[in-house]
């Protein structure tokens, strides 16, 4: 009500391409709100500047089969306003043709149009068809059936069979949530085995997503943390966990792994990423593709790359391209081009202040779980340091304790051992040996006492010890060979404590 009272911009579209003829495909019965009065704001924002063909889905007649109809006739653009069924219903006539595809979201995720950042309202994304800014994307064929967004294999696959229309009509978004903690009750592994191009895997899981493009809240497929739908790859995730409670535990980091885009390093989390892949299970599970049943394992899945190209958001696309606002002294002035005529649209997108609000509020919330996963994994990463400093200094301690013990036991052997290590012999001749013993520099003590015993000595004459050099020098008489003074030289000297 408040925006009433707001100016109101006009919205001035700048076309990347034209459209002459659209087909759109509309389900009547997705979504809430008013199907008819939807269909009709649709058809005042477009109708005036493209040919608009209207087809409705029915129980009979889905989306695909409305859409090869559409390309058989000409059309240009295939429009789907619907959920994420009659999206990739519709995908599956236009993927390898060329002819882009455009999205109205209506669903009750919308995870194709949130995974790959589309315009989410029915204005914003009639804007972008207008535009005409495209992208285009990979696809993945799933034992014959086309995948666009990602095929879930046990729990997931669980969760969606029990997530049904009725519960989804009464709680949205949250049916998904409510079916998944009731799945947890029956929590249970299998034997799975994947096959790549690269490798055989072989691994007990709970749970394996293949993903191409996946938001966030579609939390068992943040393995990686990154979906890349136009790199000619889909991400794998599998999940293991031994308990209900470590499930939760885990759901809860892959959910933050979606939300700052960050791999993951939860220990029943494991992800790779390949461009085909076979898995087969023991038991079989179901397999859930794009929130719709899909049969039992096994199952193959093949990259179909750049084969899909879809309408985005024109600003979007730009920025993707280039980024000069807010160089010094940049000056940019756009060419007319007379194929791609600017549109003023007699339509304006009003100010919601809630909704702005609502906008910021996620920023700031996506800025605080971004410092907070920085925070908590700077001091995981610090923890673990400071594990291993105190494990390598528990064992030295032990280590020490143990030497001591050893030495305590048996204290002559080990005595003798240090300090016949310590000592050497510097020069001997008839006559004369000297010895250098480190602790003759720091001990005078010790000095005094190794004069007096060797002086005792038969035939020793003359002692000079130099502390500065830690030497000590020993002349004695010549006529005793020194074969037979060194031992009884070196004895006394290690008898000295």
């Amino acid at each position: 009500m408040i925006t009433t009272f707001l100016p109101q911009p006009s919205t001035h579209l700048k076309r990347a391409k034209v459209f002459q003829k659209a087909s759109l495909i509309f389900n009547p019965v997705c979504g809430q709100g008013d199907a008819n009065q939807i269909l009709a704001n649709i058809k005042s924002l477009l109708e005036p500047h493209l040919q608009l063909d209207v087809r409705l889905t029915t129980k009979e007649v889905g989306a695909d089969v409305l859409a090869k109809e559409a390309i058989a006739q000409g059309a240009e653009l295939i429009i789907a306003a619907g959920g994420d069924g009659t999206v990739s219903a519709a995908a599956t006539a236009v993927v390898n043709t060329g002819i882009p595809l455009a999205v109205i979201p209506r669903g009750t995720a919308n995870a194709f149009v949130n995974g790959l950042g589309l315009p989410n309202t029915v204005e914003k994304a009639c804007i972008a068809i207008l535009q005409g800014a495209t992208r285009t994307i990979g696809t993945v064929d799933c034992n014959g059936k086309l995948m666009l967004l990602l095929a879930g294999i046990g729990f997931e696959a669980d969760t969606v069979q029990s997530a049904d229309r009725q519960r989804k009509n009464q709680f949205g978004i949250m049916a998904y949530i409510f079916a998944g903690l009731e799945q947890l009750q029956n929590l249970r592994n299998f034997q799975a085995t994947l096959e790549t191009n690269r490798e055989t895997i072989t691994v007990p899981a709970a749970a394996i997503t293949v993903a191409s493009i996946a938001p966030p809240t579609s939390i068992l497929a943040q393995g990686s943390g990154e979906m890349r739908p136009d790199d000619g790859l889909f991400d794998i995730t599998i999940v293991s966990p031994p308990t209900a409670l470590d499930a939760l535990t885990t759901a809860m980091e892959l959910l933050e792994n979606g939300l700052v885009h960050s791999s993951s390093e939860d220990a029943h989390i494991g992800y790779l990423r390949s461009n085909k892949v076979t898995i087969t299970t023991d038991p079989p599970q179901q397999i859930t593709i794009d929130g719709e049943m899909f049969g039992t394992t096994p199952v193959t899945f093949e990259v179909l790359p750049q084969s899909l190209k879809v309408v985005t958001d024109y600003n979007r696309a730009i920025a993707q391209q280039q980024k000069l606002v807010g160089l010094s002294g940049v000056n940019i002035v756009e060419k007319q081009n007379a194929s791609l005529k600017e549109v003023v649209l007699d339509y304006f997108l009003p100010i919601n202040p809630l909704e702005v609000l609502l906008e910021e509020f996620f920023q700031l919330v996506q800025a605080a779980i971004n410092l907070w996963h920085k925070l908590t994994s700077a001091i995981k990463h610090s923890a673990i340091a400071v594990w291993e400093w105190g494990k390598q200094i528990f064992y030295e301690l032990i280590w020490e304790i143990d030497r001591l013990i050893k030495s305590l036991a048996n204290p002559q052997p080990e005595k003798e051992k240090n300090l016949a290590s310590s000592i050497s012999i510097a020069h001997k001749t008839n006559g004369r040996i000297r010895l250098k013993i480190p602790r003759l520099s720091f001990d005078s003590n010790y000095a005094e006492k190794l004069r007096s015993k060797l002086q005792t000595l038969v035939g020793i004459q003359e002692i000079h010890i130099n502390q500065l050099a830690a030497s000590i020098a020993i002349n004695f008489d010549r006529d005793r060979p020194i074969s037979e003074v060194e031992p009884q030289i070196l004895s006394t000297v290690a008898q000295i404590a």
